[in-house]
């Protein structure tokens, strides 16, 4: 039997084994463990249409454990060839919830860099608000404390996408937004007044950890927000801040019609002010 004809044969089997819902408890993963390694080489990069193919149809039909498997084939035999698919593969589920994908995608970025940089930034430019999703997400972790790139993330802060606006208040509040710290204190402080809930909620979250004594004044006002997970956010970003008008905050929200913001509210005044 050819080589080929070896890989063909090894992907069959893989195939049979994922498709059999029997073998989808603990012991799934040790089952195709060596049907993937035996596929995860550059002999098998004749194969990437159809490893393509199976991961679309993976991702469509929600089957995360199937889609990492084929994910890790994908990326170990084909390299930088790979990371069109398993980009497109994020599109659909950034909430990786199986176990390799995103590390797949972190790898092949530290091992093809330049290719990474201009597929992401494709996806930051593209006309769909979920591949602009993944262009973040990616610039985030290539450009890990937004020395380069802090202004292309900023700027999708005006995105006509409410996701988009909400993802970036998210990067802006992690180490991304060090690139430039009053820019970003700046966006988000404006992202508290969003017009859409999700927006102000992530913006809300994002500023718990700054102490610029403007915020605690934003966030005083996000405890009357309409929506009740800005409400839930906005107790928790004021935790161990001093001053009346924040317990007073804090005690309102105590007595909140929503069950979750009325449990922030009471574990935040249970705890010491700084």
């Amino acid at each position: 039997m050819t080589k080929r004809a070896e890989l063909r044969r090894v992907l069959s089997e893989l195939d049979a084994r994922l498709a059999t819902n029997t073998e989808r408890g603990p012991g799934a993963h040790r089952l195709v463990e060596p049907l993937v390694e035996r596929l995860r080489t550059p002999a098998a990069a004749f194969l990437r249409p159809e490893l393509q193919r199976r991961l679309a149809r993976h991702v469509d039909a929600d089957d995360s454990f199937a889609r990492d498997r084929i994910a890790h084939v994908l990326a170990g035999a084909c390299g930088a060839a790979a990371l069109p698919a398993l980009l497109r593969a994020r599109v659909s589920d950034r909430n990786d919830d199986g176990d390799t994908l995103e590390l797949d995608l972190l790898d092949l970025f530290s091992s093809w860099p330049e290719a990474s940089l201009r597929l992401v930034l494709g996806c930051v430019a593209s006309d769909d608000p979920g591949t602009r999703l993944v262009g973040i997400w990616g610039l985030s972790v290539i450009d890990f404390g937004g020395t380069k790139f802090f202004g292309t993330v900023a700027d999708a802060a005006s995105d006509p996408d409410p996701r988009v606006r909400a993802d970036v208040m998210s990067t802006l509040g992690s180490i991304f937004g060090m690139g430039n710290p009053p820019r970003a204190l700046s966006l988000l402080s404006a992202g508290t007044r969003d017009p859409a809930p999700e927006v102000r909620g992530a913006a809300v979250a994002a500023l718990g950890s700054s102490r610029d004594e403007t915020v605690t004044d934003l966030l005083v006002a996000r405890t009357d927000d309409t929506d009740r997970g800005v409400r839930f956010w906005a107790a928790w970003s004021l935790a161990r801040r001093p001053g009346p008008h924040v317990r007073a905050a804090l005690e309102r929200l105590a007595a909140d019609k929503d069950s979750d913001v009325r449990d922030a509210a009471r574990a935040v005044l249970e705890l010491p002010t700084s």
